[in-house]
């Protein structure tokens, strides 16, 4: 005998199992789509904290950068005004300096030396002059050489000369002159 059965049982099934099929399929694409969105915003909050980093790390280098800036003028400001100060100190020794020098040479002169011609080009000084005897004029250079501004004294040429029948000896000394010392 055949039998046949006109409920629809087969075909509840076949439908049963397909919303089945299709709640499993939504409940599989929300949770993807819930863990796509979830690491998105983790890594998106990532992104926003490294960016906000950097941002604030660009405005520490413009502050740091004015800062170095105004260190670097400085410096050149105080090279500068190291610069003038020398040149100031400078013209103060050189205005002191001849000064102090031909005081030193008057208190070295002996009583019996007349210098007629004082010459002084690039450091080397010339003495041109007379003396009574040459032991005068030794004791002219062994004053200049107690003196601090005097160096490399050397007696150029002495020579005697009859002068209103005495004998006076004209001589040239050369030496090295220290304006600084």
């Amino acid at each position: 005998m055949i039998r046949i059965n006109l409920l629809p049982v087969r075909a509840k099934k076949k439908r049963n199992t397909s919303i089945y099929q299709i709640i499993a399929m939504s409940g599989v694409i929300m949770v993807s789509l819930v863990t796509s969105f979830t690491v998105h915003s983790v890594f998106a909050g990532k992104v926003a904290k490294r960016e906000a980093t950097v941002a604030a790390n660009v405005e520490e280098i413009k502050r740091l950068q004015t800062i170095i800036g105004e260190v670097n003028e400085l410096d050149k400001k105080k090279q500068r005004l190291l610069v003038q100060l020398a040149a100031i100190d400078k013209l103060e020794k050189g205005k002191r300096g001849p000064v102090r020098v031909l005081d030193e040479m008057s208190s070295s002169i002996p009583k019996r030396v007349w210098i007629t011609s004082f010459r002084e080009q690039g450091g080397v000084l010339s003495l041109t002059g007379s003396a009574i005897d040459n032991a005068d004029i030794s004791e002219f250079m062994r004053n200049l050489q107690k003196t601090p501004y005097f160096t490399d004294i050397n007696l150029k040429f002495t020579q005697a000369d009859l002068k209103d029948g005495a004998t006076v000896y004209n001589f040239e000394i050369g030496c090295k002159v220290n304006y600084a010392a």
